[in-house]
């Protein structure tokens, strides 16, 4: 069996389980972006830097919504692991290939970012510096939210890449990656996980940390002009398809479920 066919079957096993998976690597992202069977061209996906208020429906066309999702898209990431964990429990994603190494790519988002120099003399932990003579003393660390069935435990962590700005495959040159550290906490039920990246590009990491505060207050603008009490339904979502470039989708949320968000919750 071919490995194209090989990645196909997998990735339909996976359920309701939303990640790309790829055994010949970027290609095969790109392959299955065209012939995906959810959504058939993604027709209804607009890439973020051609995303303006002419997308949003009327009653929406807000500046403020527009900024808001540009900041949301600048703390959105690409989530790249290459290898299964021999802990999946049976029954769950990925459970048959345990131990291999696989692509799989997903979505996640920056939760917060601080530099570490007044917390440890530590030097920096990524790749880079472990095999540098002068690793940096100056880094920061991140805090990324992503799947469980994309990142499932430490050993998953250690092995992924966060990349940032993947807006366009013309611009790659623009991406910024950081990197897996160590897995802090996560949720089969719930599916959704956090995972620390550690990087020493501060330049970087002063414009997230500026971003996240801009995306907190735009937020803060859009809840004030938009109230719960008000009868809305409009859902976007900004993410990575298959593991391509960025995109934002508009739509109508249908029916929700209001989970507490307690850290015993699995």
């Amino acid at each position: 069996m071919d490995k194209l066919r090989l990645a196909t079957l997998a990735r339909g096993e996976l359920g309701y389980h939303e990640t790309e998976y790829s055994i010949v690597g970027e290609a095969d992202l790109q392959k299955h972006l065209i012939i995906c069977d959810k959504n058939a061209d993604h027709k209804n996906f607009t890439p973020i830097q051609d995303f303006n208020i002419e997308q949003l429906p009327d009653g929406y066309k807000d500046q403020d919504i527009v900024d808001y999702i540009r900041s949301q898209a600048d703390l959105t990431v690409r989530v790249t692991t290459t290898y299964i964990s021999q802990n999946r429990p049976e029954g769950y994603a990925f459970y048959e290939c345990r131990g291999k190494k696989f692509l799989r790519v997903g979505s996640g988002f920056m939760q917060y970012v601080y530099r570490n120099e007044l917390r440890s003399n530590k030097p920096c932990p990524c790749p880079e510096c472990k095999n540098s003579p002068t690793p940096r003393l100056e880094w920061a660390k991140l805090k990324i939210r992503t799947a469980t069935h994309v990142v499932f435990d430490d050993e998953e962590a250690k092995k992924t890449t966060v990349e940032f700005f993947y807006n366009s495959e013309k611009e790659k040159d623009k991406v910024r990656v950081v990197y897996g550290d160590s897995f802090r906490f996560g949720t089969i039920r719930g599916d959704w996980c956090d995972i620390r990246c550690v990087s020493h590009d501060l330049e970087l990491c002063d414009f997230l940390k500026d971003t996240w505060g801009r995306w907190r207050w735009l937020e803060t603008k859009v809840n004030q002009k938009f109230t719960f009490d008000q009868d809305h339904h409009l859902a976007i979502l900004v993410s990575h398809p298959h593991g391509c470039n960025k995109q934002v989708s508009i739509g109508a949320w249908r029916d929700r479920d209001i989970v507490d968000r307690s850290r015993d919750w699995e």
